[in-house]
């Protein structure tokens, strides 16, 4: 059976680990004339395999915003040819940016989706709670001066985990609340780092999906009920209110600020271990093409607008 939902993308499938300062960086995904990792890994590959990019199909795990920095994204490219696996990443790392790493590489299940096929993700928003930041993690640090209550910090973590509508707890517009706004948080903790990094803090966040700017939402809610600037009800209410109301209440004061990106991180992805099996299909009950690909969505596939 041929497909011709594929176009000209290549028949094999690969996956890259990758870690990148997203400081310098206008988010991950492809923008015209300015600078993102995906533009940056497109040219890389393109050079090395001599393939356009409508060949190789270059797509994250995760759409990071502008400034935000990633240790776990992960990225899905296809070709036409078998690619050594050990030395790609090698080469690729001579051609990228400094702040921007391969760190593995693997060949794929044939009907692998980056997307589709994560089974969650893991989230990192670091703080430096202390009267002065801490120069050595400026680029990659939210800095809170108030002394902040880690025990209402953690109440509050505790609330949200479990299945919530987390639409208050986001920048969703009227198109994206068409979307699912249910989502499970599995984990939610509030971090202290010790004294490799004085009044170091890390909120660790992981679910099975997130809605856009959601994570920078929770680190500022649990940042303004640390300082004490608001109650842990407020939270609550916003999580019974969900999609009854737009985000911020009908545009009221929420209570808190958005905490800046420069704080997060995409920590890890997870996914099934046959993910890296390319000899065996990870959807045999769905149709494939011949080269064994989808033909189709993947049931209950979610995809995250983060």
């Amino acid at each position: 059976m041929t497909s011709c939902l594929y176009g000209r993308l290549g028949r094999l499938s690969y996956r890259l680990l990758l870690s990148y300062d997203g400081t310098d960086y206008c988010g991950w995904q492809l923008q015209p004339g300015l600078p993102t990792v995906q533009g940056c890994l497109e040219a890389a590959l393109g050079t090395l395999l001599k393939e356009e990019r409508g060949v190789l199909g270059v797509r994250g795990a995760g759409r990071t915003d502008s400034g935000v920095h990633a240790r776990g994204q992960v990225v899905q490219f296809v070709c036409n040819r078998e690619v050594d696996s050990a030395s790609l990443p090698y080469k690729l790392n001579a051609l990228l940016p400094r702040d921007i790493r391969v760190l593995h590489m693997a060949r794929t299940a044939p009907d692998f989706s980056v997307t589709c096929s994560a089974l969650g993700k893991c989230y990192h928003y670091s703080i430096t709670n202390a009267e002065a930041y801490d120069p050595l993690r400026y680029r990659f640090a939210m800095h809170v001066r108030k002394p902040m209550d880690l025990a209402a910090m953690r109440g509050a973590a505790a609330l949200l985990q479990g299945t919530h509508d987390f639409t208050q707890l986001s920048n969703t517009g009227e198109a994206a609340r068409r979307r699912d706004p249910i989502k499970t948080l599995r984990r939610v903790a509030v971090v202290e780092l010790g004294e490799a990094a004085p009044g170091g803090l890390r909120i660790e966040v992981e679910g099975n999906g997130f809605l856009y700017k959601m994570v920078r939402h929770i680190a500022g809610v649990l940042v303004a009920i640390g300082e004490g600037r608001l109650p842990v009800a407020a939270l609550s209410g916003m999580l019974a209110m969900g999609a009854n109301a737009p985000p911020g209440l009908n545009g009221k004061w929420r209570g808190y600020n958005v905490a800046p990106a420069k704080g997060l991180c995409l920590h890890q992805v997870h996914y099934d271990p046959r993910v890296d099996d390319p000899t065996a299909l990870l959807y045999p009950e769905l149709p494939h093409d011949e080269h064994g690909r989808l033909l189709g969505a993947v049931p209950g596939a979610r995809s995250d607008e983060e």
